[in-house]
């Protein structure tokens, strides 16, 4: 009876000490510092790990639950959120997004990528539409340019006068793919697919196809940017509007399928783009 009286008290002395009795007794390391493959973290419980949860015995004195927990906060154009492990961790009520080129928004292996929960609306039903048709167009990357390529099933063939045989999209064939993808619009057959028909539509048009048209100084990610000499929309000058991107971000980055000579889609510079934008943008909802 007397040892069970000095473990109580012992186990009291240890609470009070502001870690549980166990931790305290025989050295478990809970909350210490740890050193995981893509960085600096605490020993948790990976029931807590809102981060990179390591399997491996980064914290020696812990009980098999308690693992180095690497938290490195991330942004995608989808929004900001966690890198995680997609084998170990999970992305539960999110979604994982690798991100759109390097510097990756999270270190390691492909298995580390950025895990994004939202309060959004599905696909089609609303929330940040725009970001969610760029985050598709993303997934393109590398893909060959083709002149008049692109449908609601993907990639296609270009098209006469400027057939060589690429399997790819064309800048506004990548635009409506995506757009497809993520609302279920066919802006192809509704004779939107080509650039100078979406930025000249009517507002009644663009309405009844879920977009609007707002100042190029209000873009934000998600937008369709345009580009075409004086972007007049009159009768016979409207075909020099002959290029359109998707905006990252609010200031200058463009996600664009841009030409044969460069030959795939990737991101390019507005500031560096050779030609200034239109006055407007293409926001979809």
């Amino acid at each position: 009876m007397k040892s069970t009286g000095a473990f109580t008290f012992i186990l009291s002395l240890a609470a009070a000490a502001g870690a549980s009795p166990l931790e305290q007794i025989f050295g478990r390391a809970v909350g210490d510092k740890c050193t995981g493959p893509e960085g600096s973290g605490t020993c948790q419980s990976t029931s807590k790990c809102n981060g990179i949860s390591y399997p491996q015995p980064y914290c020696p004195n812990d009980p098999n639950d308690i693992q180095c927990c690497v938290e490195i906060s991330c942004r995608v154009p989808a929004g900001t959120g966690l890198c995680r492990s997609r084998t170990h961790d999970g992305c539960s009520g999110g979604t994982f997004h690798r991100g759109s080129g390097a510097p990756w928004p999270c270190p390691g292996s492909d298995d580390i990528q950025c895990c994004v929960k939202s309060t959004q609306n599905p696909p089609g039903g609303g929330g940040d539409v725009g970001a969610k048709i760029l985050e598709k167009a993303l997934t393109a990357a590398g893909t060959p340019y083709a002149w008049g390529g692109g449908s609601c099933n993907g990639p296609s063939e270009d098209q006469p006068p400027y057939k060589y045989g690429d399997v790819g999209y064309d800048c506004s064939g990548l635009l409506c793919w995506a757009v497809c993808q993520i609302t279920g619009r066919d802006l192809f057959k509704a004779g939107l697919r080509v650039t100078h028909s979406m930025y000249c539509a009517s507002d009644s048009t663009l309405a009844a196809h879920g977009m609007h048209k707002v100042d190029y100084a209000q873009r934000k990610v998600g937008d369709a940017v345009f580009f075409g000499d004086k972007c007049d929309c009159t009768p016979g000058k409207r075909d020099s509007i002959h290029h359109v991107g998707i905006m990252m971000d609010s200031g200058t980055r463009m996600w664009n399928a841009p030409n044969d000579k460069i030959n795939k889609v990737l991101e390019s510079n507005i500031a560096t783009f050779g030609e200034k934008p239109c006055p407007r943008v293409v926001r979809f909802s």
